[in-house]
């Protein structure tokens, strides 16, 4: 059963206009949506909607532990709900205006060393606030970063929390992710808060060069190279950011970075941060 489609002017959940559709995911069509009535009359929000029960059981789990983040660099989940009767969930977020890293980078091409760390930043505080509470978010992508405009400048958030996990859980994991920035271990079976890092790593070296590190003629080959972790560090990057990228891109997880919190004193420390 796929997830019920929605033109502008619909009215979702009796509350919600439909003002266009933003996107389609693994887990559900994405709106633009504005709130009619109540404390949020006027407010655009962005409304996700699932129906398939693969999807469902995806974003239950994001929706009850996302409603319990609270942080600057997080996408907000405002609230959500289930109608049992027609098997159909709706998540309710924060509407991130300037769209998605990916988007960005196609657009403008690679992004300066400023500014890739601007968005390093960025990531790094959601993932040390996820961390220190004991969760791996398993899909640091570009994709799943997402620009809110803030005066003249742009505010980074991680989103998506579709496949979060709790550290120590010790269920048989399936390889899910975006091929090109996966950690290596986790081909394995296994994942850490290190894996994370990794992933943001590659996500690092995407806005620095406009491409994923692992490339290939064909998905298989792509693949493979992601499995073994090998990536080349760019040549024309300053020779601290360089360093960054090979700490975090260091294919044993034992010897890169355990936590985001690492990674951040060591930005702080070299002066990145």
């Amino acid at each position: 059963m796929e997830s019920p489609r929605f033109k502008p002017g619909d009215v979702i959940l009796d509350y919600y206009r439909v003002l266009e559709e933003l996107g389609e995911g693994t887990f559900g069509v994405v709106y633009k949506v504005e709130a009619l009535r109540g404390r949020y009359k006027g407010k655009i929000f962005a409304l996700k909607v699932a129906s398939n029960p693969y999807a469902v059981r995806y974003l239950w789990k994001e929706a009850q532990t996302l409603i319990l983040f609270h942080h600057p660099n997080i996408v907000s989940l405002q609230s959500y709900l289930y109608k049992k009767d027609r098997k159909e969930l709706y998540l309710i977020y924060e509407y991130m205006d300037f769209g998605n890293l990916k988007d960005y980078v196609r657009k403008k091409g690679k992004l300066s060393e400023e500014e890739a760390l601007k968005v390093l930043r960025s990531v790094v505080n959601a993932l040390e606030y996820l961390h220190s509470r004991g969760y791996i978010h398993s899909d640091v992508k570009p994709e799943n970063v997402f620009g809110k405009k803030a005066l003249s400048s742009v505010l980074w958030k991680l989103g998506d929390f579709g496949m979060i996990r709790i550290r120590g859980d010790a269920s048989i994991i399936d390889v899910k992710g975006t091929i090109g920035f996966i950690a290596p271990e986790v081909f394995r079976g296994e994942i850490h808060r290190s894996s994370d890092v990794f992933s943001l790593g590659c996500l690092f070296y995407y806005a620095l060069t406009g491409e994923p590190p692992f490339k290939g003629e064909t998905l298989k080959e792509a693949k493979e190279r992601n499995r073994e972790g090998k990536v080349e560090i760019p040549d024309g990057l300053s020779e601290p950011v360089k360093e960054l990228l090979k700490r975090m891109l260091e294919p044993d997880y034992r010897k890169r970075f355990r936590t985001a919190r690492e990674l951040k004193e060591y930005m702080i420390k070299e002066g990145l941060a």
